[in-house]
């Protein structure tokens, strides 16, 4: 599988409004037999009780941990704790898997899903290291966010079919993270989106991205350190969609 045009262009997680929403489901009594589900059994609201709430988890938890063959595709809308992302990370058949936000510090686990595809991990304050997505070798699509205590992120160079990468904090807060270099780029030439926002780059150093001349879309920070080069980055051969292109005005005040 390689990503659609489409996908290049506005990102492999944007969802249309005509586009298929997943089935979504609390309770584990509601399922029937889906490959592909949205999962929402955290953050229920007053009509839960506690005991329910522990209750509707536990049993989620159980499901996917028993039932590894279950899924090919599922997304999170609420928080994900530990032991949930643990289950989770049994469903050896997972191609495609979007959570929004989570507790989650250690990715570890992640290393069993050896069939995905996509993958959008949101807000993961805690999160430690992502040298355990970096084994993921069928990624095409992945997307990290609000990973605060992360700063390296050279490991990415091990996902040689990657072609869609967007590394950003908290765009909604916003919350900026710190990220030491990208020199990693440099290895990183099949990529055809880029998108690296709400990051504060600690070398100033965006000239890897020249390097990334597959590039099809692509958006930056509006910052000094990007615009000194912007007018070599808006030249990149197959450069066509992203901030760079359909909102030069922000590059150039």
């Amino acid at each position: 599988m390689y990503l659609t045009e489409k996908q290049i262009q506005y990102g492999f997680y944007y969802y249309f409004p005509d586009d298929e929403r997943l089935k979504s489901v609390v309770e584990v009594a509601e399922y029937n037999g889906e490959k592909e589900l949205a999962i929402n059994c955290t953050q229920l609201n007053e009509k839960y009780k506690p005991k329910e709430k522990k209750r509707i988890l536990n049993e989620w938890i159980e499901f996917l941990n028993e039932q590894p063959d279950a899924f090919t595709k599922l997304g999170f809308r609420t928080r994900m704790p530990q032991e949930l992302f643990e289950a989770v990370c049994q469903q050896k058949n997972l191609v495609d898997l979007d959570i929004k936000w989570g507790a989650y510090s250690d990715l570890s686990p992640i290393t069993n899903l050896k069939n995905l595809e996509l993958l959008h991990i949101g807000s993961g304050a805690a999160v430690e290291s992502v040298v355990p997505i970096s084994e993921l070798s069928f990624l095409k699509g992945l997307y990290v966010e609000n990973f605060k205590k992360v700063q390296d992120y050279s490991s990415f160079t091990k996902l040689a079919q990657l072609e869609s990468l967007t590394i950003c904090g908290d765009v909604m807060g916003p919350q900026y993270i710190k990220i030491d270099k990208i020199d990693f780029l440099r290895d990183m030439t099949q990529l055809r989106h880029f998108r690296f926002l709400t990051v504060r780059l600690v070398s100033g150093d965006y000239s890897p991205v020249l390097d990334l001349v597959n590039l099809e879309s692509l958006s930056l920070r509006s910052h000094k350190d990007v615009k000194k080069i912007y007018s070599d980055l808006v030249e990149l051969p197959k450069l066509k969609w992203g901030f760079l292109k359909e909102r030069p005005e922000i590059y150039l005040k």
